[in-house]
């Protein structure tokens, strides 16, 4: 079956529509999953499935190059298999969440478990975590022969938080959170005599790993590859020396507006589409000056505000940072920047490398906050962990732990 490709994205739409997802996701679907189809099938007047699916080895082929990420790729795939599947069926079935058959929990289980999430007072994410682990920790003893809460031994408790870990050993302090809980409610409504604190005592320490960082040096070699005399390299130019020295996001760089630039003050005026917080940056002169550039010899003329426009028509501005991500990555490549799956060689380590930067030289943690628009500091403080050189510097030596001589060191 054969049918133009705007009049099937159309069909995609209404059915999105009919599952009441929000407007924004739809959009995203028609930015991210659709658009790239009508632009890369421009010149196509219908299209079959087959057509259609042999895009994915197209999309494919650019994620393994480096030139999209996992999650433009899963846009992209996401997209055509909804469009094919509409093409053969006429129809589109959301099946993202279909959800198992939950096992029936027997009473007094049951009872015991409704009366106790009646008195959870949290967010309905924290507590539907609550009530999975509470009904698995009910099913597995109900599963060894228990009939009610009375029979529950601390074998029952420990073989259980056992067997848990195997499936969720990341996240075993929300088990320990939901069974301490539990009990609580058993002993303080006289349902249950023991809590069980010395098995439920000890808090995890979650596991937190040091994040990697583009580095200076690999920057300057990135903004070196870039032929500032066309005018994709002029935009392309200016929004990575942007990046580099403010350490804004990709999708704050894709919304940037010319009326956010203050030319007198060489500041930014922005409002972090993130956290929804206004933002003031000082810019270096050389990177305002690269922006005047671009905006005045290579930005295509449009009535669009954005600051980075699209250079084929229709010339407007970046829907999300994904295509500045993309700029990135085609640089990268081109400056021979090796990259592999969480070594921080992106662009969002560009962000990260400002701020290690800055904590290697000695800026204060909540001043590191402030330039990079962080509402608090608990997110800043990763950079302090990546200051390899200043963690060394906090090194102790094997002498300190004594043993080999009397005298202090």
């Amino acid at each position: 079956m054969y049918k133009q490709l705007s009049e099937l994205i159309d069909m995609a739409v209404v059915c999105l529509e009919k599952l009441n997802l929000a407007e924004g996701t739809i959009k995203d679907y028609r930015h991210s999953a659709f658009r790239p189809l009508e632009r890369r099938l421009a010149d196509q007047g219908c299209v079959d499935s087959e057509l259609l699916r042999s895009q994915e080895t197209f999309f494919f082929q650019q994620f393994e190059d480096g030139t999209i990420s996992r999650h433009t790729l899963n846009w992209r795939i996401r997209g055509i298999r909804i469009l094919v599947e509409i093409l053969d069926t006429g129809g589109f079935t959301w099946k993202v969440f279909s959800k198992r058959q939950k096992e029936s929990l027997p009473e007094p289980f049951r009872s015991v478990l409704d009366s106790f999430m009646q008195t959870q007072n949290c967010g309905k994410k924290h507590k539907d975590c609550i009530n999975s682990i509470c009904r698995r920790f009910l099913l597995s003893i109900s599963g060894s022969g228990c009939t009610d809460v009375v029979s529950i031994s601390s074998e029952h408790v420990r073989s259980f938080m056992v067997e848990i870990s195997k499936s969720r050993p990341e996240s075993m302090d929300d088990v320990v959170y939901a069974l301490r809980a539990f009990f609580r409610y058993l002993c303080e409504n006289g349902l249950y005599s023991e809590n069980f604190w010395m098995l439920l005592a000890a808090p995890r320490c979650r596991d937190h790993r040091v994040r990697g960082c583009v580095s200076s040096e690999e920057i300057s070699h990135l903004l070196e590859s870039i032929d500032k005399k066309t005018c994709n390299g002029k935009r392309d130019f200016a929004a990575m020396s942007l990046a580099a020295v403010s350490g804004l996001r990709a999708g704050d760089i894709a919304s940037l507006k010319l009326d956010d630039i203050d030319w007198k003050k060489k500041e930014l005026r922005i409002v972090q589409g993130k956290t929804d917080s206004p933002l003031i940056l000082p810019i270096p002169m050389p990177v305002m000056q690269a922006v005047a550039d671009y905006i005045l010899n290579g930005r295509p003329e449009t009535a669009s505000r954005n600051v980075f426009i699209r250079r084929q028509a229709p010339f407007t501005g970046y829907h999300d940072g994904v295509s500045i991500a993309c700029i990135f990555r085609k640089y990268q490549k081109k400056a021979g920047i090796a990259h592999a799956t969480g070594d921080g060689k992106t662009l969002h380590g560009i962000r990260r490398g400002l701020g290690t930067g800055m904590t290697a030289k000695g800026t204060p943690v909540d001043v590191v906050a402030q330039v990079l628009g962080h509402k608090g500091m608990k997110a800043t403080k990763q950079y302090i962990s990546a200051d390899l050189q200043g963690m060394h510097n906090c090194t102790l030596g094997f002498d300190s732990l004594g043993g080999g001589s009397n005298e202090p060191s």
